[in-house]
C-alpha cells in the first residue's frame, strides 16, 4: 500500500450540492459538519475521474459509455481478459452483478470487487478574500495548516494567531499590505488586520507555492481559526438564477432560485490510497496499481456553463 497527496486548485466557481437548503440559499455547497469548511467528498472525486475514464474507454472502442458501464456491472458483459475494462474494475471497482459474481470466486485469480484505488475526501487549504490590495488574498489558518501537515506526516505545528493580526512568510513583496505608519495592514473585505512576519510558515507556503506559483505566493496569508471560519462561510459566490418563458420573456412563475459556489483560486488537498493486489498465478506476488488523475478535469454541476473545472498536481513531500 502507498500513499499519494495531491492539491486542487478551483479554475472555474464550484458547486458540489448539500440539497435543499433552509437558509437564504437554495442550493447550498456540501460543508464539514464539524467546522463548517466547504470540502470535496471523495465519492465526488471518485465518481468524476471514474466517468472520465469511462468516457476515454468509449472513444477508444467507438462504444457508448453507457456500454462500457454494462461491462463493469453486467456479470454477462465483462470480461476480465479486456486489459482497459479490467484496468477500470481494478481502479474504480465493480458493482452490481459482476461484484456478486466475483464475490462466488468464479474466476480464480482474476476477482476484482472492491477498487484498488481509495479517494479520501478535499479539505480546504486556501480561499480567496476580497482585498483592498492586491485584488485578493489567499487565505489559511493554524488548524488548516496544522491538519496539512499532518496529512503529509510532517512534524510541524503553526501556533495560534492573536485576534486582529495575520501571519505573513515575508512583508517585503507581499501582494496585499498596507503601509501605516511604520506598520503593515491587511484589508480583507471590511476587516482590517496587522500584518506580523513569521518564518512557521516557511514550510507550508514552500509546499503550496510551486502550485499556486510565484505571484499567488505572494498573496498567501494565515489568519486565526475563527476569522477563517467567518470567510469560508459568508464569503462564498452566491448567483441567483432564473428561468425564462419562451413565450413571454419573463420569468417563469416560481424559477427563481439562488445556488452556492467555492470561488475560484480556492486550494483543496486530498490523498489516494494505492493498495497492492495480490497475483495467485504467479506465486501469491503483489503487484502495485498504478493510477493518476488527468491534470484538469470537471467536478460538480453546471458544466455546460463553465463550471468546475479543476486542476491537480502530485505533491512531493521531502521532510
Amino acid at each position: 500500500m502507498r500513499k499519494e497527496h495531491y492539491l486542487l486548485k478551483v479554475l472555474t466557481p464550484l458547486h458540489i450540492g448539500a440539497g435543499q437548503g433552509l437558509g437564504h440559499v437554495d442550493l447550498p455547497i456540501v460543508r464539514e459538519a464539524h467546522t463548517n469548511f466547504p470540502y470535496i467528498p471523495g465519492t465526488s472525486l471518485k465518481g468524476a475521474l471514474r466517468n472520465l475514464e469511462i468516457n476515454q474507454v468509449a472513444r477508444a472502442r467507438e462504444e457508448k459509455p453507457s456500454q462500457v458501464e454494462e461491462k463493469l456491472t453486467d456479470k454477462e458483459k465483462f470480461d476480465p481478459k479486456e486489459e482497459d475494462i479490467l484496468r477500470l474494475a481494478k481502479i474504480f471497482g465493480t458493482a452490481g452483478e459482476v461484484a456478486e459474481r466475483d464475490k462466488e470466486g468464479l474466476e480464480k485469480g482474476k476477482e476484482v470487487g472492491a477498487g484498488k484505488v481509495l479517494f479520501s475526501d478535499a479539505f480546504v487549504v486556501l480561499f480567496p478574500v476580497k482585498s483592498a490590495k492586491g485584488v485578493f488574498s489567499l487565505t489559511t489558518c493554524p488548524y488548516v495548516i496544522n491538519r496539512f501537515f499532518e496529512l503529509l506526516g510532517i512534524d510541524q505545528r503553526v501556533e495560534d494567531v492573536p485576534e486582529g493580526k495575520v501571519k505573513v512568510l515575508n512583508i517585503n513583496g507581499h501582494k496585499n499590505l498596507i503601509k501605516d505608519n511604520n506598520k503593515y495592514k491587511l484589508l480583507l473585505e471590511e476587516f482590517a488586520f496587522e500584518a506580523e512576519e513569521s518564518e512557521e510558515l516557511e514550510k507550508f507556503v514552500e509546499l503550496v507555492g510551486a502550485f499556486v506559483g510565484e505571484e499567488n505566493k505572494r498573496r498567501i496569508v494565515c489568519v486565526n481559526d475563527t476569522d477563517f471560519m467567518d470567510f469560508v462561510s459568508n464569503y462564498t459566490e452566491v448567483r441567483t438564477h432564473i428561468k425564462i418563458n419562451l413565450d413571454t420573456g419573463t420569468v417563469k412563475e416560481g424559477a427563481l432560485w439562488t445556488e452556492e459556489y467555492v470561488p475560484a483560486e480556492s486550494v483543496f488537498a486530498f490523498s489516494l490510497v494505492l493498495l497492492e493486489e495480490i497475483n495467485e498465478e504467479i506465486n501469491y506476488s503483489r503487484e502495485k496499481i498504478s493510477y493518476s488523475p488527468p491534470p484538469t478535469f470537471h467536478l460538480g454541476g453546471d458544466i455546460t456553463s463553465g463550471k468546475g473545472f479543476v486542476k491537480v498536481q502530485k505533491l512531493e513531500v521531502s521532510q
